[in-house]
């Protein structure tokens, strides 16, 4: 056997020793902890009887209110218990923990158990480690530490007087408590009735109670189906009550326990729900508790069915409406036949019907519980309906009827027009957009022109006309039309410098007559056709100039690439898409110089193909192809040693440079062959005018021959 185990086997007997007197000690302790928390427990039991005896007696709690306090001071009872029993008792206090709390519990430090209690039980394990101290001096250690504890009584450091003192304090509480039971008998019993019986006995008083309303025969009369308020107060000389309560049941339900409502010194409030069947009620407070009475409810008068039938003269038959009265839809033309009905759940004395914005119609019986009035509408009306019952003469809620005047309105009109501008040449085609919308259907629609001119004599003319390009329908079938129709100009043969005004004419199937909607008009100047097309090539060329602005910038962002850095990136990427976006808006500008010129009749074919092929579509190309990816390159372009993206976006550069140029000489090309198409035009036109001046003079001469 080695020095080690030689060791442990003898300081074992040691350290059984101590754990034994200290386990003594841990078993007093967790005594002690318990008796502190019972007592604690049985002052706070005592003091929550006492408080809630002088609470009930003094506020008189209902049953409700008594279960909920007893529920909650049972709730805090049984957290008390946890706290200060039951967790003391579970608590595992290690013994080297117990002598430290004796230490610390020890003001004058005399004690010092914790270290040699840890020095008996602790130093033994150190020899079972791989590398363990000297025995020797462990065992010495030991020795010296349990001669030290071994004329101590642990159990005298435990404060016996204030265990002493907590279990007189627990016996006082209960003796108290039992004395005061042998005192008071019927205030302790009456009590444990209240509390834990669930007993109604009321506490000893001087109040008499009242309730308002209520007959000889134990009954209040109120509306069926109403809120009702039950009132009650105290008879002159009593004593008023700091709170009264009420308990009602409906059919032997049940039963609803409330607290009035103190309005004065002897008045109080309890507002009852709707009352449908009869109640019963109990009501008590102070030292009074009245026998039960009887809530008798009696339907007061209201309309169980309201009815409106119209019959507006443009109907084949009546139409009728059930509402409530307040419903927004109902509304009516002028000139329609009403007729109001309604009826209600009792037999009614009389009704009356009033109407806010002047005389109401006249009212009609039509049984014992329905009414009816009838009246040509003409304007909005606000009715209120009153009935009074047979039965106990009660007067119904007014009911509100509100019927609106629904006005048919004009047609609402609108033109619109694409592909042209205000200056049109006599052989235009005008695309034309009419739509016509109205509340109860279109009848027809019509596109109205109109022009002015100056006659041979330099006198203003104006002639009008109208076309039809809807309907007539009748009736009328769509409330919402639209109609697209090309205008043809040349067809009315107009002169250069006259005025032509186009809109749109719709008209509705009104009762009253019908109504007219007409849209704003759209006005033209007829110009010569040389004129307009100088016009739109001016225009085309100031697109051009443009054109060409944006190859100066596209350049200088070229330029801007050989030197590019990190900080002109950004600025590079936004002046690309300001670049693009005039690109794109040229490209509009031009198709729609191109449309104008095809409904204008100016150009030819060859122009117009001419001008697709070999500048719109090469322009939407380069957006889409270049102009595009060459954007998205720009905004993910980073650092500026990035050469391969920066040599990426050099070559689209210089590619969109180079169709931007193409574009621009089919531009010019374009150009000049509109001005030879233009000059040809002219020769042609001029050789046609001396065709017909020759044709009409030889004309003349055969005339003047045959006339010889």
């Amino acid at each position: 056997m080695t020095a080690i185990d030689v060791a442990l086997s003898h300081l074992a007997g040691r350290r059984d020793d101590v754990v034994s007197r200290l386990s003594d000690l841990r078993k007093r302790v967790k005594l002690h902890l318990v008796v502190a928390g019972a007592t604690r427990l049985v002052a706070e039991a005592v003091s929550l009887a006492f408080l809630s005896l002088l609470i009930d007696r003094w506020l008189r709690l209902g049953l409700p209110m008594r279960v909920w306090l007893l529920v909650m001071a049972a709730a805090w009872l049984m957290y008390e218990i946890w706290r200060f029993i039951i967790e003391p008792l579970r608590a595992e206090l290690g013994l080297v923990d117990l002598a430290y709390e004796v230490d610390r519990a020890d003001a004058f430090n005399r004690s010092s158990l914790a270290p040699r209690v840890a020095t008996v039980l602790e130093l033994p394990e150190l020899l079972g480690r791989a590398m363990p101290p000297s025995p020797a001096m462990v065992e010495k250690a030991v020795e010296h530490a349990h001669e030290s504890l071994k004329n101590i009584n642990f159990l005298d450091h435990l404060d016996h007087k204030r265990f002493n003192l907590q279990l007189a304090c627990m016996g006082a509480l209960v003796a108290g408590c039992m004395l005061f039971a042998l005192a008071a008998p019927a205030t302790a019993g009456l009590w444990a009735k209240r509390w834990f019986a669930g007993s109604n006995q009321p506490w000893p008083q001087k109040t008499y109670l009242t309730i308002a309303g209520l007959d000889e025969s134990g009954k209040i009369i109120v509306p069926r189906g109403e809120p009702f308020v039950v009132r009650a107060g105290v008879r002159e000389g009593s004593m008023a009550p700091d709170a009264i309560s009420i308990r009602m049941r409906e059919n032997r339900g049940s039963k609803i326990n409330g607290t009035m409502t103190k309005f004065a010194a002897a008045d109080f409030r309890y507002d009852v729900p709707p009352v449908q069947q009869p109640l019963e009620v109990e009501v008590w407070g102070g030292d009074d508790d009245l026998r039960p009475f009887i809530i008798e409810p009696v339907d007061r008068p209201r309309i169980t069915r309201l009815e409106l039938v119209s019959r507006h003269p443009t109907e084949p038959k009546p139409t009728s409406h059930l509402f409530t009265g307040q419903e927004a839809d109902l509304s009516f033309l002028t000139k329609t036949n009403l007729e109001l009905k309604f009826e209600s759940n009792v037999p009614i004395e009389h009704a009356v019907v009033r109407n806010a914005g002047g005389a109401a119609p006249s009212v009609q019986r039509a049984g014992d519980h329905g009414f009816s009035c009838t009246w040509n509408h003409e304007k909005a009306m606000q009715l209120e309906i009153e009935l009074t019952g047979t039965q106990a003469h009660l007067t119904s809620v007014p009911t509100p009827v509100s019927i609106g005047l629904k006005v048919d309105q004009a047609p609402r009109v609108m033109l619109s027009y694409t592909g042209v501008r205000q200056r049109i040449s006599p052989m235009a085609h005008i695309p034309l957009t009419v739509s016509a919308r109205d509340d109860y259907g279109v009848v027809h629609l019509d596109l109205a022109s109109r022009t002015e001119f100056l006659d041979p004599e330099k006198k203003q003319q104006t002639t009008a006309s109208t076309q039809p390009i809807y309907g007539p329908t009748k009736p009328p079938k769509d409330m919402d039309v639209q109609i697209k129709q090309q205008f043809d100009v040349a067809a009315m043969k107009l002169q250069v410098g006259a005025l032509l005004s186009l809109g749109g004419i719709a008209e509705d199937d009104c009762y009253l007559g019908a109504q007219k909607g007409q849209s704003r008009p759209a006005s033209f100047r007829i110009v010569a056709a040389d004129e307009l097309f100088k016009e739109i090539l001016i225009r085309q060329q100031g697109e051009r100039a443009k054109f060409r602005k944006t190859i100066d910038a596209s350049q200088k962002i070229r330029d801007q690439l050989n030197t590019v850095t990190e900080q002109t990136v950004p600025q590079l990427a936004r002046d690309h898409r300001t670049i693009q976006r005039e690109v794109m808006r040229i490209a509009t500008s031009l198709s729609e110089s191109m449309t104008e010129m095809r409904l204008n009749q100016l150009g030819s074919e060859e122009a117009y193909a001419m001008m697709d092929k070999n500048v719109l579509v090469p322009l939407g190309s380069m957006n889409e192809k270049l102009m595009n990816p060459q954007r998205d390159a720009m905004e993910t372009l980073g650092k500026a040693d990035d050469s391969a993206k920066v040599a990426d976006v050099t070559t689209r550069q210089d590619q969109i440079m180079a169709r931007m140029n193409e574009i621009l000489k089919q531009m010019n090309q374009w150009d000049s062959f509109v001005d030879v198409l233009n000059q040809l035009n002219e020769i042609i036109r001029l050789q046609e005018k001396a065709k017909t001046q020759t044709d009409d003079l030889r004309h003349k001469q055969v005339e003047g021959v045959f006339e010889k």
